[in-house]
């Protein structure tokens, strides 16, 4: 894969203004145990550098002199410096950096990179559609219940060759959404609530507001808020768990997508929430309506395939359409994840009649309870990358590998 970041730097300006500027800050990469390709690397930038209104440039050092290297900044809950290790990058190799203030900057966001309607956000790669994140409550085919409706799910997601991977609303499950969460089995206060099965009426997770949206040259970003609401006879719900979704798309990485979903729950009842044992619930996936045994193969990072990965634990999931010039998709949990790695709920062959029936859920409650607790904060993190052709298990591997353990970066001052 080449590492395209599009981006047209100004060679002369930069130049000059290297010529006077001095280092502010001082970056070593160190790739540690394994070989990196194109791979995504962040810092924590020191609060002493005050970069608020200051103008920013980043230079690697090679032999050839300093070379202007495409980054962004995230300031958040703490103040960030992504950028792309790019190209090949040998195990033990350690690359410097330089951080510059300068007269021009060294990236320009590009022009786009959502398209917000009535309804959803689009996430865009370099003008292409990578996903679609869904605000709006999903209008319900005719005849069907409206407390099937749900907002706040990821549907289409796309390969970089444009197929559409997810499906929602499917007639045997008319409750699943592309890509989205809820978990099933739980006790709230004193009462039994599903938040997955739509049609019990007992729960439901909704979308209430978009707390930020970022981009800048290597990534674009949304975060959301969720409620998990205890549906009442009386309508006045109560809220069992406040979800904040980030979803993180990498535009910098073109020829595969990257994208990061992750969410943080914490409980607004003091009694918390407890998450019964039960064979799923969580992160869920559910595959193009034409996907099936004969025309994807599923693998896991344990080597197990559709017809003996369910129940089994797994770091990440691996789909890949069979026929010559389809498309995939990777699915990968991180370390730090509750019962990591996490146990699978999938479907065998002949479920759904054999069709349509790429179904993924990393499920942490498949084997053991979990109880959430007030006044704490509990994060899911996931990594999802979606291809061209097809992946081998080498390559899923070196994906999660770059997200469970990424290159160390440290950070000097002069």
């Amino acid at each position: 894969m080449t590492y395209k970041n599009g981006l047209f730097l100004i060679f002369m300006l930069l130049t000059g203004s290297v010529l006077w500027s001095q280092p502010i800050a001082f970056l070593k990469v160190d790739a540690g145990n394994h070989q990196r390709e194109n791979t995504l690397v962040s810092v924590v930038i020191s609060n002493k550098l005050n970069l608020s209104d200051k103008c920013i440039q980043l230079f690697e050092i090679t032999g050839d002199g300093l070379k202007p290297t495409p980054f962004q900044i995230k300031s958040v809950d703490a103040v960030e410096l992504w950028w792309v290790l790019d190209g090949i990058t040998a195990k033990k190799q350690l690359r410097s950096y330089e951080l510059h203030i300068g007269e021009t900057p060294s990236a320009t966001a590009p022009n786009e990179q959502f398209v917000r309607d009535a309804t959803s956000y689009l996430f865009l790669n370099h003008t292409h559609k990578a996903l679609k994140y869904n605000f709006a409550p999903a209008p319900v085919p005719s005849g069907v219940d409206k407390a099937f409706s749900r907002s706040g799910y990821v549907h289409p997601l796309y390969s970089p060759s444009g197929k559409t991977l997810t499906y929602i609303q499917p007639p045997d499950h008319i409750h699943h959404y592309g890509l989205w969460n809820a978990w099933t089995r739980t006790q709230f206060e004193t009462r039994s609530v599903d938040f997955w099965n739509l049609g019990q009426k007992q729960g439901r997770v909704d979308y209430i507001a978009t707390i930020h949206t970022l981009t800048g040259d290597i990534f674009s970003s949304l975060k959301a808020l969720h409620h998990h609401k205890v549906v009442n006879t009386d309508e006045k719900n109560d809220i069992a768990l406040l979800e904040t979704l980030e979803l993180t798309h990498y535009n910098a990485l073109q020829e595969v997508y990257v994208t990061d979903y992750t969410s943080t729950y914490n409980c607004v009842s003091t009694q918390g929430l407890f998450l019964e044992e039960y064979r799923y619930g969580g992160f869920v996936f559910r595959g193009s309506e034409t996907w099936n045994p004969k025309t994807v193969e599923m693998l896991t990072s344990e080597g197990k395939n559709q017809s003996n990965c369910d129940d089994a634990r797994a770091r990440w999931c691996l789909v890949n359409e069979i026929a010559d010039g389809g498309a995939g998709i990777l699915l990968m949990s991180h370390p730090h994840n509750f019962n990591h790695p996490e146990p699978l709920r999938t479907w065998e062959p002949g479920a759904n009649k054999g069709e349509a029936n790429i179904f993924i859920n990393f499920s942490p409650i498949r084997n053991s309870s979990w109880e959430m607790k007030y006044g704490q904060n509990y994060t899911l993190r996931y990594r999802i990358v979606t291809f061209n052709g097809k992946m081998c298990q080498e390559t899923a591997e070196k994906y999660w590998i770059d997200f469970a353990h990424p290159p160390v970066v440290e950070m000097s001052l002069p």
